[in-house]
């Protein structure tokens, strides 16, 4: 058999790993400083939209995630003060956390058919206790950012979920009170919300962001709870599948979308790189580097609108003229980590249709 491999995380990268590594005769330990599957308490379970191709990326990395991601139906977005319903495009919901309709779920059993062991409520501050070349994929969390003095932006906001018997929906908006934005979607009978800015979120602004959210929705969200967590968007050359000795995965890695933070295909696919680097760390990080290729110019080209005062202005010339903004909707769709399915930026925005 192969050598004992450490997993410290157990989110989609670290358990793609594991589940490809164990497959390939490896002992793995993954250890997850939750007491249960799911992650961060205040984000599980919750409710995500992504491009994505469920079929091309089950083949990717050999796991069949299909059933886990629901095409969305119905896109809305408001910018500013006008709204538009969008094309769905590629557009998938997934759930994250341990219920059985959730992802999580059903890479956790994967693994554990395949031989991985478990370790929860187990909080790793110092990586002298695992050894050098284990896998790195924690996430959000702050920790190991500080440990590997890997540079972060830190996200704040607030999250709210409900119950729904709606078919798979999305909305976004984005407003001057916040330098990202707010989303919500639904898929299993949950509806999730998340308001969140790389800056300050004050209780007031969630104020604000809730009367937007009734009015232009028609959408109540509950259980608003109150997060933040670090981002790999701090440099531009962020992504890094090495760090002093060990491999990294998933978020940690870089591999996140810096504009908007679309993370779950980048994170699924850098966990099959993190396994692959295991026992060929060259073609492992080769293939990394194709991965993120778009980063760098994503990320400036972020920083540059995040400091114009007419970013709204921008966003909704670019909705309704798709065909000019075709450059940077190619940028964009190709900074999702390993997306490279056409252009879904261009995809959901053309045929746009103003919503009164």
């Amino acid at each position: 058999m192969a050598g004992k491999v450490h997993i410290l995380g157990a989110g989609l990268s670290g358990m793609v790993a594991a589940i490809t590594l164990a497959r390939k005769g490896h002992e793995v330990l993954v250890i997850e400083g939750e007491k249960r599957l799911g992650g961060m308490h205040h984000d599980m379970p919750s409710v995500h939209t992504t491009p994505i191709d469920p079929a091309w990326m089950s083949e990717q990395v050999g796991i069949d995630v299909r059933s886990a991601f629901h095409p969305i139906e119905s896109f809305v977005t408001v910018v500013g003060n006008r709204m538009y319903e969008l094309n769905p495009g590629p557009m998938h919901a997934v759930e994250r956390g341990a219920r059985k309709s959730g992802i999580d779920k059903l890479l956790y059993d994967e693994a554990c058919e395949a031989g991985v062991q478990f370790e929860f409520g187990t909080f790793l501050k110092d990586l002298r206790e695992i050894p050098p070349g284990s896998i790195i994929a924690t996430g959000l969390d702050p920790s190991m950012y500080d440990y590997l003095g890997i540079p972060f932006e830190i996200t704040r906001g607030f999250a709210g979920t409900q119950k729904t018997d709606r078919a798979p929906w999305a909305a976004g908006l984005m407003a001057p009170y916040t330098k990202d934005y707010f989303y919500a979607n639904c898929a299993n009978n949950l509806m999730y919300g998340l308001f969140f800015s790389r800056g300050y979120v004050k209780a007031k602004t969630l104020e604000a962001c809730i009367r937007d959210v009734k009015e232009k929705f028609d959408l109540e969200l509950h259980n608003w709870e109150y997060f933040t967590g670090r981002v790999p968007t701090g440099s531009a050359k962020n992504p890094r599948l090495f760090q002093d000795g060990y491999v990294l995965a998933g978020t940690l890695s870089g591999a996140m979308d810096p504009g908007a933070l679309f993370g779950i295909h980048g994170a699924i696919l850098s966990g099959r790189l993190a396994a692959m680097a295991v026992d060929d760390p060259d073609r492992a990080l080769e293939e990394f580097k194709e991965m993120n290729k778009c980063y760098r110019i994503s990320y400036y080209l972020r920083r540059f609108f995040s400091h114009i005062p007419g970013r709204l202005a921008v966003m909704d010339f670019n909705i309704r003229h798709p065909l000019f903004s075709y450059p940077m909707a190619a940028i964009t769709s190709g900074a999702v980590p390993g997306y490279r399915k056409g252009i879904w930026g261009y995809e959901i925005m053309k045929n746009a249709r103003r919503v009164s």
